[in-house]
């Protein structure tokens, strides 16, 4: 009789060293990059050539336009390129993540979600046209506010992690100190902005949004710092410094909400309660559906579709142990209670809802190449938000069914990211222009 094949044929490459489908992405952006440079500097060289005069074409007028408008939609070479380089730059960074030995922890994604809904009100503002459009405006606008927000969010990151370091005292504490000057550094950046378009004396000043709203960010994030015991000095002042920065821009929304410019007329807040309320309900019923095998799974010392270390993608199937009964088993439940997942697939519900009503009832159109082809295909901008709860759906699937070796648990975390800025963010910033008429 011939010996049973072994279970384990192979290992798993080390944390340190790059398999081919990283060094091809990193290869993309390199390429992409040089492009970019051969373009910006032929315009100088030899203007009129094909490189300059499709990059100009395909990305500067587009992006032009919409922070003059707010009316400039997409083409499909952008499209593509956007989208390659998003997933490249998901690849190569959680390649980098794993290399310096960074902890892959759904915390860090959660204190990421601040920055999604400051990117989608500064976007709402930019769109009210409170901002310098030829200045800090031209900075909230696609692809552009992707690169703004990742500055701060490094910044945020780099600094917090700096001020733990250098203090003999409470680290905590000098984590919370700095985010009360990085708000503090919005208020001084933003707030002019949104300050010239009412006149207030004083008295109207200190009781307006404008001076409410971020002072009590300030105050919220102070009373905020006793629960973040559990989070990284990164994680803390991302949070904090997040949610400050929401409350910034809050008050410019608040104030194009109360005293409106342009001859705009406000709906009722109706629409973003429903928009918004609607998936935050049925996601929250899911997560304590699946909290009993996400908690057995954890007791297990286990994560979903987390291979354990040192087994290969090809070497799990052959697995039947009882670990490997208990993962397959648990896994597709355990995702329901899944807090970054549920907000994935939460985002994609509000984006769909807010597409269908703001184009049904709002008078709005679809700046996406493939979001108009699927109207296009259905016949209402309802069938558009169908594919969106079936793409929450499908998200559910994928990290059901997908198993990811332990070196790969950065590209887990961080396809989840990018799930949730591409669902959540455009959904808010809908539904937020919505209420304002924007």
């Amino acid at each position: 009789m011939a010996d049973p094949a072994p279970l384990l044929t192979e290992a798993p490459l080390p944390d340190h060293q790059f398999a081919l489908m990283e060094r091809g992405a990193a290869t993309l952006i390199l390429t992409f990059m040089i492009l970019l440079m051969g373009a910006i500097i032929g315009d100088d060289l030899a203007p009129g050539n094909m490189l300059s005069e499709g990059y100009d074409t395909y990305f500067i007028e587009p992006h032009t336009l919409d922070s003059t408008t707010g009316d400039a939609g997409y083409n499909p070479v952008d499209t593509v390129v956007y989208s390659l380089l998003l997933v490249s730059f998901v690849v190569v960074l959680s390649a980098w993540l794993r290399r310096i030995g960074v902890p892959a922890r759904d915390n860090s994604i959660l204190a990421l979600v601040p920055w999604v809904v400051w990117a989608a009100l500064g976007e709402v503002n930019e769109d009210g046209l409170l901002f310098d459009t030829a200045g800090v405006g031209g900075l909230f606008v696609s692809p552009l506010i992707h690169f703004h927000v990742a500055g701060w969010v490094i910044l945020t990151g780099w600094m917090s992690h700096s001020a733990s370091k250098r203090t003999n005292s409470d680290q905590r504490v000098a984590v919370t100190q700095l985010a009360v000057i990085l708000i503090l550094l919005q208020v001084v950046l933003f707030m002019p902005q949104f300050g010239r378009h009412w006149e207030q004396d004083t008295l109207t000043f200190l009781t307006s949004p404008l001076f409410l709203s971020p002072f009590g960010g300030i105050l919220f994030i102070i009373l905020l710092h006793p629960f973040l015991e559990c989070c990284t000095a990164i994680e803390q002042g991302l949070i904090q410094v997040g949610i400050g920065g929401c409350f910034v821009h809050l008050s410019g929304w608040l104030m194009l909400y109360f005293e409106p410019l342009n001859g705009r007329i406000p709906i009722s807040l109706g629409p973003l309660i429903l928009i918004v309320c609607a998936p935050l309900l049925l996601c929250t019923l899911l997560w304590f559906y699946g909290q009993e095998a996400r908690s057995e799974l954890h007791h297990m010392g286990l994560e979903p579709s987390i291979l354990p270390a040192g087994i290969s993608l090809e070497d799990w199937d052959r697995q039947h142990s009882s670990t490997w009964e208990r993962l397959e088993a648990l896994t597709p439940k355990a995702f329901l209670g899944h807090p970054i997942v549920l907000l994935a697939m939460c985002g994609q519900m509000i984006d769909g809802l807010a597409t269908s009503v703001g184009l049904e009832h709002y008078g709005y159109g679809e700046k996406h190449v493939l979001s108009q082809k699927v109207i296009d295909v259905a016949g209402s901008a309802w069938g558009f938000g169908i594919l969106k709860f079936g793409l929450a759906g499908l998200i559910w699937w994928l990290f059901a069914s997908a198993r990811f070796e332990h070196r790969h648990r950065h590209l887990r975390l961080l396809v989840i990211l990018c799930l949730l800025v591409v669902g959540l963010a455009p959904g808010l910033r809908d539904v937020l222009r919505m209420t304002l008429d924007v």
